[in-house]
């Protein structure tokens, strides 16, 4: 196409000089330039070009020079001049040389530009907060670059041996000339919500008939499948092995995904001089923050509890043992996943090639379902928008809603509700609300998976979908519940949000001592379970432990008493017969009550950012159901099983919670059955030293399995646990975690995930997997994933 050409897409026309470059499918989304000689009138509009939901009002090129007005939601101006252009709002840069202009709707990365460009030479990029990337001069190739941080260790050299087809024949391929492979799509969702910008940037069949003409190695590993039959390998495929993708395949993913591959190093690294980020003041950092959860989830591959990666790579300071870093069960690669089309190349990446597959947004599970050794990992951490709805209308639901990205965290729902005059339950779209979710907001209106109202997810088959109760329901049934790293990565959900409310604490604590022996003190614990019914239905949540102190006996501590939706004058009249029980038992307290105007300060004011990083303790979980509290015999007996397993070495961190009904949010779901009869969570961890050899930590979780749970598990017979914070050993766990609903889960995986794409343990279908060189009690992720026989 040469000369002056006029273009049609979505209904938006616009006339260019020059060579058209190409035309991304999908949306309006438009890319032009001009010839090698120059770009004398690249564009000239007066009523407007919509690029995939941007709004161009006035546009003009001149030469290599050019100018925008009025480009973005935001309406920020953006300027560019000679062959650089960097949007400011979005921290997005583009590439314009004096021979090409190029357009791409804004995705990846800050970065910026360190040395301008002259005699129509390429400027040379800063990634912030990363290495310095020099792009190669380019001829005019007709392709799209979106220059991005460097991330990824080769920056294109391994790939300089192969060639791509070109307008100007056959030519090295290089981040320069190579286009992320994804084509923009309208923002319109079945979720009656817009997608968020980087939901629109998806992998289409168009797209990849775009990468197959340019000959690139290795295209077909990206394809959408055309059979549902698994690989006939037993195993994944491991590094080492003669299937495992040379360093050219795994460049261009890199390509692909626009720069956003990242080969794993331990967080700890830098303690160790056999690596070459070996630095004693990054060490020291790094050790200083290793309880703050922060510090793991904003790294690519590090698990908030390292226990089950195998500890091959902790800060020395830390354990006598750790002398020597290795990946052990740490992914291989991780994708920093900031669009759709990234996540649905990992995925067709990953299942052509027969790799394991895992998930990481923040890291914090207790069973490391995160990591997985020789893995390729998706981190989706950065996915992190966030919008209220005030008026949110969606099949039989109306009222206000948010929408979050699958990396929103808990503080920035809380935050967001607290400025727009609301209560949020916690929705996030990680393995929270896949697990079920129980939050401060519980016993009121039932778990986070109920308030979950849509979803967007991308499939084992790398097809991106909306699930909600009219599309793709038995999907949206599985998601809400089901469990995480299973069925599908979740992008986005909507979720119902309700009025803003006050809300009232409670602390105290009691302990033994002189004047307080064993027994009384458990004449305590026991008078607060015989309230158990009449504070969760009261819509109150008490978080509470029971660990030994310093004189050898046991600390009771409410930390808080929750009283969500009421003032301080109704919390005490709630609690005051339990306290008068204490009074009359001869325990002496002191309770201090502070009412709050909303969730967001009593939360802010009661909880403490939570310590990670620890390896020297295993947890169990139990839901007991309503019955164990309400029959005095069942009662006592549920408080001698308690009572054993602390008294044995155990802690006690209790909830007293329940699923409230809710008819205003969406229950047919596959929570736990468990969950609706409870009025508990409690979470029973075994402990051991730091430095505890492996005999010792395998005695102390076979103890925790085999004797203490047992006992729990005695005491309440066909009850369950929380998959999210439970026994990694739980002998039963379908029975435990999924319950009733796991005939139907596991076929509706079978159905979805044929290939055997995600595995994490104790997920639905786990126990067709098997990973090689464990020890009994203590699987770590650190072996080669296989299929049974």
């Amino acid at each position: 196409m040469i000369g002056t050409q006029t273009i049609t897409a979505g209904g938006n026309a616009l006339t260019t000089s020059g060579t058209v470059v190409s035309l991304m499918s999908g949306g309006n989304s438009i890319v032009v330039g001009g010839t090698t000689q120059g770009v004398t009138s690249f564009l000239s509009t007066s009523g407007g070009l919509d690029l995939g939901g941007y709004a161009t009002s006035t546009s003009s090129v001149s030469g290599s020079e050019a100018s925008a007005t009025g480009y973005g939601n935001e309406g920020n101006a953006t300027k560019f001049t000679g062959a650089a252009l960097k949007e400011k709002e979005m921290g997005i840069v583009w590439a314009v040389a004096a021979n090409v202009v190029e357009m791409a709707r804004p995705l990846f990365s800050r970065a910026k530009p360190t040395v301008p460009a002259t005699d129509g030479k390429e400027t040379v990029w800063e990634a912030i907060g990363n290495d310095v990337m020099e792009q190669p001069p380019r001829t005019g190739m007709g392709t799209l670059l979106i220059i991005r941080g460097a991330t990824f260790a080769s920056l294109a050299s391994l790939i300089l041996a192969q060639e791509i087809n070109s307008g100007d024949g056959s030519v090295p391929a290089t981040l320069a000339n190579i286009v992320p492979a994804a084509s923009i799509v309208s923002k319109t969702s079945l979720t009656g919500a817009p997608m968020f910008q980087w939901e629109t940037l998806q992998l289409t069949h168009s797209a990849l008939a775009n990468l197959t003409d340019l000959n690139l190695t290795d295209i077909a590993l990206f394809e959408f499948p055309k059979w549902s039959v698994a690989s006939t390998n037993h195993c994944k495929v491991f590094p080492g092995d003669t299937d495992w993708p040379s360093s050219i395949t795994w460049e261009v993913l890199n390509l692909l995904t626009g720069n956003a591959l990242i080969k794993t190093v331990p967080l700890a690294a830098p303690c160790f001089s056999s690596w070459p980020e070996y630095d004693p003041a990054t060490c020291a950092s790094i050790t200083s923050q290793w309880s703050d959860p922060h510090l793991h989830a904003n790294d690519p591959t590090s698990a908030q509890w390292p226990l089950f990666e195998g500890l091959t790579c902790l800060p020395p300071s830390l354990r006598d043992e750790s002398k020597t870093c290795t990946l052990g069960g740490y992914a291989s690669y991780s994708i920093e996943v900031t669009n759709v089309a990234q996540i649905q190349l990992a995925l067709n990446f990953a299942r052509n090639l027969n790799l394991r597959l895992v998930v990481k947004n923040t890291g914090h599970d207790f069973a490391d379902k995160s990591i997985g050794a020789g893995a390729l990992s998706l981190w989706t951490h950065k996915l992190n928008d966030l919008k209220f709805y005030p008026n949110y209308v969606y099949g039989s639901y109306s009222g206000p809603a948010f929408k979050l990205g699958a990396g929103v965290e808990t503080a920035d729902v809380y935050l967001l509700a607290e400025k727009n005059g609301v209560t949020a339950t916690v929705g996030l779209a990680g393995g929270y609300t896949a697990g079920g979710g129980h939050s401060l907001m519980s016993s009121l209106v039932g778990m986070a998976a109920d308030q979950v109202l849509s979803m967007e997810v991308v499939l084992p088959d790398g097809k991106f979908v909306t699930a909600n109760e009219t599309s793709n329901s038995d999907l949206f049934w599985a998601l809400r519940g089901g469990g995480g790293s299973t069925f599908g990565i979740v992008t986005s959900l909507v979720i119902i949000v309700y009025p803003k409310i006050p809300v009232t604490t409670m602390t105290f604590n009691f302990t033994m001592s002189n004047t307080l022996d064993a027994d009384t003190f458990w004449a305590g614990v026991r008078a607060h379970m015989a309230h158990f019914t009449t504070f969760a239905d009261a819509g109150t949540m008490s978080y509470f432990s029971i660990a030994p102190n310093a004189s050898g006996g046991f600390t009771f501590t409410f930390d808080p008493f929750w009283g969500g939706n009421m003032t301080t004058p109704q919390l005490q009249a709630l609690v005051a017969p339990f306290l008068e029980e204490l009074k009359d038992l001869g325990i002496p307290i002191t309770p201090i009550f502070m009412q709050y105007a909303s969730l967001y300060p009593a939360w802010n004011a009661s909880f403490a950012p939570e310590i990670v990083g620890t390896f020297n303790n295993h947890a169990a979980s139990r839901l007991f159901p309503r019955e164990n509290f309400e029959n005095a015999a069942l009662l006592n007996a549920t408080l001698a099983a308690v009572r054993y397993a602390i008294e044995g070495g155990g802690i006690l961190v209790g909830y007293n919670i329940k699923a409230a009904t809710n008819p205003y949010a969406s229950q047919n779901n596959s929570v736990n059955p468990a969950w609706r009869k409870t009025l508990t969570h409690f979470i029973l961890p075994g402990q051991w030293s730091n430095n505890a050899t492996l005999a010792q930590v395998q005695a102390v979780s076979e103890t925790l399995t085999n004797d203490w749970m047992a006992e729990w598990r005695a005491v309440s017979p066909g009850a369950g646990s929380y998959m999210s914070e439970g026994d990694i050993n739980e002998p039963d766990f379908q029975q435990a975690f999924y319950g009733s609903h796991y005939v139907n889960l596991y076929a509706i995986k079978q159905r979805l995930d044929p290939w055997g794409l995600f595995y994490a343990p104790t997920a639905v279908g786990s126990e067709d997997w098997y990973i090689t060189g464990q020890i009994p009690y203590v699987p770590t992720q650190n072996g080669r994933l296989c299929r049974k026989t």
